[in-house]
């Protein structure tokens, strides 16, 4: 059998193996922001519609079996052809990416959920009076999913987004993703840059990077970066 990353000229050259006979990598998305609970009301959170990630699961739906591990605003943005799971708060998503990637060895990552980096020490169990006035709330940092998903799947193929702050240059955020991909040993970062998220955007990996003027070529490119892998 030859390697995955050339089935598909293998597929193309012999044209009587069917490309639905190919059996591809599975794929887990994440998408949308985590919501950590302050009380039984509030939580903290991030801004992410999950809107990115729903195109990506749509995309490679077409040539994968793809689960999208959701907030609730996500899930609504997928269609048939993707299982649509939802996750709460910061280790509620990371019981359910662990539980995926050990099931699923060898398979794709596309971590793209904006991940709560805090916790409340003690959230109040009942909804916290809003008479109460001044309210002083302890964080701790909650656990880096991404640094821990090659420890539960050494073969996981992991693509890791970054978002850079907004007076991020381009060079820049090259280096602010190549030490993203050193870090968390991913085969690709996907980089943009707050309050330009429509433009400015990068793709890293071992051999290099490429800048794009449109996000919406970056992700054209990121897609067909993994279908060729599946």
């Amino acid at each position: 059998r030859p390697p995955r990353s050339t089935l598909f000229p293998y597929t193309t050259l012999f044209r009587s193996v069917r490309l639905e006979d190919h059996i591809s990598r599975p794929v887990l998305i994440t998408a949308g922001a985590t919501r950590n609970p302050i009380d039984a009301m509030r939580h903290i959170s991030a801004n992410s519609t999950g809107r990115t990630s729903a195109h990506i699961a749509m995309a490679l739906s077409r040539a994968s079996q793809v689960t999208l591990l959701g907030s609730p605003q996500a899930l609504l943005r997928i269609g048939e052809g993707v299982d649509g799971q939802e996750f709460g708060d910061t280790r509620d998503l990371l019981s359910k990416m662990k539980a995926w990637v050990q099931a699923n060895p060898g398979g794709v990552v596309v971590h793209a959920a904006a991940v709560g980096d805090y916790e409340v020490s003690t959230p109040a169990q009942s909804k916290v009076s809003s008479q109460l006035g001044e309210w002083t709330l302890t964080l701790r940092p909650t656990p880096k999913i991404a640094d821990l998903i090659p420890q539960w799947d050494p073969q996981v193929f992991l693509v890791t987004f970054k978002a850079a702050g907004p007076d991020t240059g381009a060079e820049e955020l090259v280096q602010i993703c190549r030490k993203q991909l050193l870090r968390t040993r991913s085969q690709m970062v996907f980089g943009n840059v707050i309050g330009a998220l429509g433009a400015t955007s990068t793709l890293v990996d071992a051999l290099g990077s490429e800048a794009f003027e449109r996000r919406d070529d970056a992700l054209s490119a990121l897609v067909a970066r993994i279908r060729a892998v599946l």
